[in-house]
């Protein structure tokens, strides 16, 4: 069987999954995200396998952030290519249509689950979205909330399979010793990493940390990462008077193991803004492999999934500084409780994130579809 795999960029964390898609059938991959990142801030991305069937579809035909060359490349691309299924986690409206016009198979792979009509064009969208799930042949949901989002959209049970994210397990990489790099061997680290922009509430992080910072003396925040609100959070942190945080700047995948070592607890603060939210964070599947306690909010789409409120840690409700730093405190002040929530934390890890198991659901929902008449 011949299919098609539209994803927007090949990263460490995929490498697994499509791998054994391109055994276990006959695969062409397009990219259509390959080489930029994401709101402006750079990834790494990995190298795509020189023995795949891969196209990277990028262009320099851009209007605003949209590459509109791309489109038009992936348009010619579906209409011309042979296969029989088509499998995509992105550019879902023009791949579903293009399978419908040429009477082939369509799954649509997603971890999305929160709709927000924030304009005219974005209900438009979300609407198409919703039809486009419910005549999907099948449907591979990314986690518990985009799995009951499908069902919300009106899809037949039968035809959405579901397994949570899976990331890379870093905690056997070598590392530094972080701690003696900033002098931090007698704090309470508290980890931020990720992308610096706006919907990853680390306004409300830094307000939160304020009050924790008069109360935990030796409490220490590290926001970890790069990208175009950093300054603003800097001069915000500054400005009410914290001591204990430091920026760090961008950080490789060859360093992240020393942050999470580093830290007592991981923190993924979140929030919904506008369309924009968390659909999945796979920072606290890292986290979680490193046995640390976590605390995120409800518009982060992982932790209905990794996070047990009072057993790993916490999930708060976005933009509450009160529950934010509550959920913190409490952490931070009993060190059994931290180090227990931190083996937790471990073996959820270990029995979710599960790639052969995640593997063996997408084929289960790719089966599903081509057998469909």
């Amino acid at each position: 069987m011949k299919i098609i795999v539209v994803h927007p960029a090949h990263m460490d964390y995929r490498q697994e999954v499509l791998e054994s898609l391109n055994k276990k059938y006959d695969t062409t991959f397009i990219f259509t995200k390959q080489g930029r990142g994401q709101e402006g801030v750079r990834e790494e991305q990995a190298t795509i396998p020189p023995e795949w069937k891969s196209k990277v579809l990028k262009s320099d035909l851009l209007i605003g952030r949209k590459d509109i060359g791309m489109y038009l490349r992936l348009i010619k691309e579906l209409l011309s290519g042979k296969y029989d299924l088509v499998l995509t986690s992105t550019s879902w409206y023009i791949c579903w249509l293009i399978a419908r016009i040429r009477g082939k198979k369509f799954v649509f792979m997603t971890e999305f689950w929160y709709w927000q009509d924030s304009s005219l064009m974005r209900k438009i969208l979300n609407r198409f979205t919703k039809i486009i799930v419910k005549n999907s042949d099948s449907v591979f949901a990314m986690g518990t909330n985009a799995y009951l989002s499908c069902i919300k959209s009106g899809i037949k049970e039968e035809r959405v399979f579901m397994h949570p994210q899976c990331a890379v397990d870093y905690s056997k990489l070598s590392t530094f010793n972080l701690r003696a790099r900033y002098n931090l061997e007698d704090e309470k680290v508290i980890l931020f990493l990720g992308r610096i922009v706006k919907v990853k509430g680390l306004d409300y992080l830094i307000e939160s940390f304020l009050r924790l910072e008069h109360e935990e003396k030796n409490a220490f925040l590290i926001i970890a990462g790069d990208g175009p609100d950093r300054i603003k959070y800097e001069i915000l942190a500054k400005e009410l008077g914290i001591k204990n945080f430091l920026f760090t700047g961008r950080v490789s995948k060859k360093e992240i193991s020393s942050y999470y070592i580093a830290c007592d607890l991981f923190i993924l603060p979140s929030i919904f803004y506008k369309q924009s939210y968390e659909p999945w964070g796979l920072v606290i599947n890292e986290a979680m492999a490193f046995s640390k306690p976590i605390v995120a909010t409800n518009a982060v789409g992982a932790s209905a999934d990794m996070i047990e409120n009072d057993c790993n840690g916490y999930i708060v409700e976005e933009k509450n500084v009160e529950e934010l730093y509550k959920s913190m405190k409490k952490i931070l002040s009993n060190e059994e409780s931290m180090k227990s929530m931190g083996i937790k934390s471990r073996e959820i890890f270990e029995n979710k994130n599960n790639y052969s198991n995640f593997c063996k659901i997408l084929n289960q929902s790719i089966e599903y579809a081509i057998k469909l008449p």
